[in-house]
């Protein structure tokens, strides 16, 4: 079975929005411990949550990374990184067919740099 009803898509039995977009704000609460290995390189981990019913109903995040210096760039400390992340958002608002639901769990591997000035 298959239809359209005011933007919405019938698939497998659930009627699904395609296209628009939802904003909001979360409050949230967090910390970060760091761990020296070495001269200029350490372990990092950070977390948060929060949501709290004010904007999701709960969101949560994990990251933890090894970090390393690289040099510096006009006088500012380059380092780069590598570690794996999980974020965790649950939010949803109105009902019927203006309902809105996002309930996802993203994880996966993070490489980058961070520039301190």
């Amino acid at each position: 079975m298959s239809g359209n009803l005011a933007g919405l898509v019938l698939e497998n039995n659930r009627w699904v929005a395609k296209s628009g977009s939802v904003d909001w704000v979360d409050p949230f609460v967090g910390m970060r411990v760091r761990n020296q290995l070495g001269p200029h390189e350490e372990l990092v981990v950070r977390a948060d949550f929060g949501g709290f019913g004010v904007g999701s109903d709960f969101s949560w995040q994990v990251l933890a990374t090894y970090n390393w210096q690289i040099g510096t760039f006009y006088g500012h400390v380059l380092d780069g990184y590598v570690g794996y992340r999980a974020l965790s958002v649950d939010y949803s608002q109105g009902s019927g067919t203006s309902r809105y639901e996002y309930d996802v769990l993203q994880q996966g591997p993070v490489i980058g740099s961070t520039l301190h000035f």
